[in-house]
């Protein structure tokens, strides 16, 4: 049996914007600055029960959507620090949705990596949290992030690029669709939560809805469609394309051959650190600038 749910989570202020947190209003509108006096909160199968498959026992503690407290040993140290009232705010923005543009919430404060000598950052973002080298994010004081991306022995990495001022008829009616969708699931922190982890098919993300594939289906229901050969499945293929947020995981893991962009911080969605390899994905992929390829050579695609 489902716990019913017991507070908002909304992410949506009065004035339209989007909130990086749980909820724009209501008790899980902590923040760092304003950190919640007891670790209740932090146990979203009693706060978030949505997230959770079927199967998993939402009574238990899952404390940021895990199984032990343990594992979340970095981001406790960090809500520690922030109770103590030592935070260290690198950047922070609301997202905004328009019929034409969607740009996400995001927060990012420093942080001290648990068992590593060298600074580390905190990206929060409805629930999900990233703990990434600073090495790594060398320009995110000033709102811009760094993504790695992988591609074996490929030799070629294809990346859509269009002017949306230019599309017509049914690829203008795609994008449409595809920022409405945005919109729908970055206005609710179960929603946001739900969507990014619906393709992370991990052991450690059983518990939660992983491989739901449910932003799909919200996507179809808003007449986009995911299944086309042409520019609405490209735009669609493109968005759930992994990019890590460190080096090592594009060279080490996925490579040898691997791609270096930038992209506004309040283009990219985040997972929660347990579903990966500090995964993210882009939303507006014309707003990615490609500033490195090893091994292999970009080229962008229409369609």
């Amino acid at each position: 049996m489902r716990l019913r749910k017991k507070f908002s989570t909304s992410t949506i202020t009065p004035t339209n914007d989007v909130v990086p947190w749980l909820a724009a209003s209501g008790p899980l509108a902590y923040t760092p600055e304003a950190p919640p006096a007891r670790d209740y909160y932090f146990q979203y199968g009693w706060i978030l029960p949505e997230i959770f498959a079927d199967d998993t026992d939402i009574k238990r503690h899952r404390f940021f959507g895990l199984m032990g407290k343990e594992d979340a040993r970095n981001v406790y140290a960090f809500w520690q620090n922030a109770r103590a009232g030592k935070v260290d705010q690198v950047f922070k923005k609301t997202g905004a949705i328009t019929p034409l543009t969607v740009s996400a919430p995001i927060a990012v404060y420093r942080h001290q990596l648990y068992g590593r000598g060298d600074p580390g950052l905190m990206f929060i973002q409805h629930g999900s949290y990233q703990h990434i080298h600073s090495k790594d994010q060398p320009e995110i004081e000033k709102g811009i992030v760094y993504l790695y991306r992988g591609i074996g022995d490929s030799t070629e990495f294809n990346w859509l690029k269009f002017d949306v001022t230019a599309l017509k008829n049914k690829n203008k009616e795609a994008w449409l669709a595809f920022v409405k969708t945005q919109g729908q699931v970055l206005s609710d922190s179960v929603l946001s939560f739900n969507s990014i982890h619906d393709r992370a098919v991990r052991s450690e993300t059983k518990i939660i809805r992983d491989r739901s594939h449910m932003s799909n289906d919200l996507a179809k229901k808003n007449d986009l469609d995911v299944d086309s050969d042409g520019f609405p499945g490209l735009l669609w293929e493109t968005h759930h394309q992994c990019f890590g947020m460190e080096h090592w995981v594009a060279e080490r893991k996925f490579g040898p051959n691997y791609v270096v962009c930038k992209t506004p911080v309040t283009n990219i969605r985040i997972t929660t650190w347990f579903a990966g390899e500090c995964e993210a994905k882009v939303l507006d992929p014309n707003r990615v600038e490609f500033v490195g390829a090893v091994g292999c050579k970009v080229k962008e695609v229409s369609e």
